[in-house]
């Protein structure tokens, strides 16, 4: 696992990446609290400063860094599910992070339910540069590129011929960007309102053909494993594997990323 990510100024955790409510806790004391559980993670102190850390998410605070740093602390505790969850937390909001993303790959060559590896090299590469945009900075594209498009469809009115045909080409490609950024911000928005996904934290989980264990026994899966929740019924979650892969398991031996 990688190393603990420091607090370099409190805007980092509270107004950068997070969203908070202001009144819920003293900023000054959640920084003090951010910073000792560094502080028992540097001497040793991993369950210490896993529940520091915790504490803080308790509160509300949504940044990448403290989820890093909680990912870290659990796994040190031998907490596999935890580690997994808060990484995937911290890779929702920062999907680009290298430290992140090298963390994410250790825990899935080490845990027992190994997730699925595209061998495609182009299909891969794709997927990672898809995986690595975020909404934030698909919005940014798509506003960014439609704004230029116009610009150059304004100035082509007034320009000589062989000018205008290059802003007109100028003008095609914007707006082309603005279409695939706009088509990844639509999917993604629907990703995130359609799609709930969770990580297995009990050390097994069993997976029955209907919302009960007198149902068919289907598969096991094992602690750390992400799973895409589909319908609740009662105590019961319907989920389903990236294997495609579908069975009833217990609500409670999960927790939604």
């Amino acid at each position: 696992m990688g190393r603990l990510k420091p607090l370099v100024h409190i805007i980092v955790i509270f107004l950068c990446i997070g969203i908070v409510d202001s009144a819920a806790f003293d900023t000054n004391e959640s920084a003090e609290i951010y910073n000792r559980a560094g502080a028992l993670y540097r001497e040793g102190k991993f369950s210490e400063a896993f529940d520091l850390y915790e504490q803080l998410i308790d509160e509300g605070i949504a940044n990448p860094d403290l989820y890093y740093n909680a990912a870290n602390a659990a796994y040190r505790n031998n907490m596999l599910g935890k580690s997994v969850l808060y990484l995937e937390r911290a890779l929702k909001l920062a999907p680009s992070d290298e430290d992140i993303l090298t963390n994410l790959a250790f825990i899935n060559a080490v845990k027992p339910d190994k997730e699925p590896v595209n061998t495609n090299p182009v299909v891969a590469f794709i997927a990672y540069r898809y995986n690595i945009i975020n909404i934030n900075s698909a919005a940014l594209w798509s506003g960014f590129s439609f704004a230029i498009a116009m610009l150059c469809a304004t100035c082509a009115l007034f320009l000589t011929v062989w000018k205008r045909t290059t802003i007109i080409i100028a003008a095609i490609l914007s707006f082309t960007l603005f279409l695939v950024s706009t088509g990844i911000l639509i999917e993604k928005v629907h990703h995130r309102s359609a799609v709930i996904e969770a990580v297995i934290l009990a050390e097994d989980a069993h997976a029955y053909s209907g919302p009960g264990e007198d149902n068919t026994h289907i598969f096991t899966v094992h602690e750390g494993t992400k799973v895409e929740i589909q319908r609740h019924q009662d105590s019961w979650s319907l989920v389903r594997l990236k294997s495609g892969a579908g069975g009833w398991i217990l609500s409670n031996v999960m927790e939604k990323i």
